[in-house]
């Protein structure tokens, strides 16, 4: 069965979140209203850091997934630890919104058939072939790259694969106005290699890629697509087969091979077969939970995880509908956020690009890891490290907690900045004449101008961690691209780039 079309389940929206300028959390020591992290703040994205033990996850990450939870966003987790999916159970609980957990898991009954959902999906663009091929070359392609290939072929064997695919895609669709990955992969592997297999009865009687060329016609002139019957008829029955056995062969494995995983086991029970959740789950206020760990499924759990995350990034940025005024918005379009902890496992180049619309589309990005170089090492190829720092670069909120790793240090102590500083010098020496007996006094003195780090980098090496020998409390330090805080270390509060809060572990 295919289960409701996402569109189907939409329902009309009673605005139970906050408004955008309202407080979300307040930092400092200090309840300023010059400090509230608001929902708006929220959109522009937000980036913890912090080592192993540093309290990221238990401190500053359970704050914000409870401020979230208590103000009604929908959203979506993906998990690195198994035990990620017991710890918003417990947000859940304590905030009131078990009923809003969607948690999706290998036993579970969850389906995302992706494919049928981008030919059923709301908005205008559903059902577009090459939307169609699009969502599965990106899939794919990413997938390679966090695979340590480079994500890109040659454009002629990239553009041959998507005819393949588009020709597959069309002829399931004429055929049985529906689509799926095992259904794709008999058409092609069931197609003619030669002109005269195209033209023997005996595979024309055994083939699937046949018997629905045949299926397909009337319904597409029935549609007024009898164009798109004939091109697709015409490239499987004399195009395939008439291509040289070594090309043809490259394009087909191109297909099976990043295929494969989908075609098996898990993988093609959650994504290959039935539909009956979607990305619009989460518009209307529940907590999609993809309880896959990459700790414990691997590269099937990671993969997984950033094919849902893709797609539910594309939904949320096309959901609002056109010529929607930011007001009209901000009171009918519920906001959602993105978490994962251990991020470096999900972040895709293809975050830069949804976070620059985020703001516009009431999405939330909540990406914690423990370092810099973490990132590094998940970015593959020759653009690795302009593609991390555009993708921290849109994250506005960065909150950096102890962490032993150099590289992290140095790069937090420059996201805050330097000052202009005067450096004093002085120095006082004594002459002794030819009887060694005290002489007069010379004095000196010096003075230069320096720029010094507002926050030196070993300082992130020292910073409470929680637990009872910390009372419970973590360190950190706080920054906001274009944001003065009112900081609170002098009796009178002075406006800074940056604040320090300490996040309390035990809520009662």
């Amino acid at each position: 069965m295919n289960g409701p079309s996402p569109e189907s389940r939409e329902t009309t929206t009673v605005k139970d979140w906050p408004d955008n300028d309202e407080e979300l959390l307040a930092f400092g020591p200090k309840r300023l209203a010059e400090n509230y992290w608001s929902l708006g703040d929220a959109f522009e994205g937000l980036q913890i850091f912090g080592g192993t033990g540093s309290g990221k996850s238990s401190g500053s990450g359970h704050a914000v997934a409870r401020a979230m939870l208590e103000a009604n966003l929908g959203g979506l987790v993906l998990t690195a630890k198994p035990d990620e999916v017991l710890n918003w159970k417990t947000y859940a609980k304590e905030t009131g919104r078990e009923p809003d957990l969607l948690i999706v898991e290998e036993n579970s009954a969850h389906r995302f058939n992706f494919l049928r959902y981008e030919l059923q999906r709301p908005g205008v663009g559903a059902g577009h072939t090459e939307n169609l091929v699009n969502l599965f070359c990106a899939v794919m392609e990413s997938a390679e790259k966090r695979q340590g290939g480079s994500g890109a072929q040659d454009s002629y064997w990239q553009r041959t694969l998507k005819q393949l695919l588009r020709s597959a895609i069309d002829l399931a669709v004429l055929a049985t106005n529906d689509v799926d990955l095992p259904g794709l992969y008999r058409i092609i592997t069931s197609a003619p290699r030669s002109p005269t297999e195209a033209d023997d009865g005996k595979w024309q009687s055994t083939s699937v890629c046949h018997t629905l060329i045949e299926h397909a016609r009337q319904p597409a002139i029935d549609a007024g697509k009898e164009t798109d019957w004939e091109l697709t008829r015409n490239y499987w029955l004399l195009e395939f087969p008439a291509l040289a056995p070594e090309t043809r062969s490259v394009i087909v494995s191109s297909f099976t091979s990043m295929a494969d995983c989908f075609l098996r086991g898990m993988l093609r029970k959650l994504f290959c077969t039935d539909l009956n959740f979607s990305p619009e789950d989460s518009f209307s206020g529940k907590i999609i939970i993809l309880n896959l760990p990459v700790k414990e499924y691997n590269e099937l759990g990671q993969f997984a995880q950033v094919l849902f995350k893709f797609v539910w990034q594309r939904a949320v940025e096309r959901r609002i509908p056109p010529g929607t005024s930011r007001e009209k918005a901000e009171q009918t379009i519920r906001p959602v956020f993105l978490w994962a902890d251990e991020s470096q496992f999900f972040a895709s180049s293809y975050d830069a690009m949804f976070q620059s619309t985020a703001r516009s589309s009431r999405a939330c990005t909540v990406y914690l890891t423990q370092n810099l170089p973490s990132y590094h090492a998940a970015f593959s190829g020759h653009n690795a490290r302009s593609e991390v720092d555009a993708f921290l670069g849109n994250l506005q909120t960065k909150i950096f907690h102890a962490n032993g790793d150099s590289t992290t240090n140095n790069w937090a102590a420059n996201t805050l900045g330097r000052t202009k500083q005067i450096r004093l010098s002085g120095g006082l020496s004594e002459a002794v004449n030819g009887k060694g007996q005290p002489g007069n006094l010379n004095q000196s003195a010096s003075g230069s101008q320096v720029f010094e780090y507002l926050v030196q980098p070993q300082e992130f090496t020292t910073l409470r961690t929680g637990g009872r020998e910390s009372g419970f409390l973590v360190d950190s330090i706080i920054f906001q691209g274009g944001r003065r805080w009112l900081g609170s270390n002098s009796k009178k509060p002075v406006a800074q780039n940056y604040i320090r809060h300490s996040f309390n572990q035990i809520y009662g």
